[in-house]
């Protein structure tokens, strides 16, 4: 799977109203629709290209937990290992896609469009 590929399989799927709420109620905020497709779209761990891993909803429910930084109480919703401790995030104050280093908590590379930072 590429990236394209992975982008038109999540867009492709239906939104999973459950998933959504619990995210949208531990980050209390509400999500938009193309992070809704990729969380809904999380049900197993995918590769793809480029060194990138599709976190599960396990993996991106329990991200405190997985991450060694705060993402929660940052607004910090991570859904790609890009690996050498970095993910794919989206921004859920800013509504903007990043990456994020968990090595020293930094955010870099915004953009408006999960394609740019992948």
């Amino acid at each position: 799977m590429n990236k394209r590929e992975y982008i038109n399989a999540a867009m492709a799927c239906a939104i999973n109203e459950d998933r959504i709420k619990q995210i949208e109620e531990l980050y209390n905020a509400v999500l938009d629709y193309n992070v809704s497709k990729v969380i809904s779209y999380a049900d197993t761990v995918d590769f793809f290209d480029e060194e990138r891993r599709a976190l599960s909803f396990d993996e991106i429910i329990n991200a405190k937990s997985e991450i060694d930084a705060d993402v929660v109480s940052n607004g910090i919703l991570p859904l790609i290992d890009a690996y050498d401790c970095t993910y794919v995030v989206y921004l859920v104050r800013d509504k903007k896609w990043a990456r994020f280093s968990s090595v020293d908590a930094t955010v870099y590379m915004i953009k408006d469009e999960l394609e740019d930072v992948l």
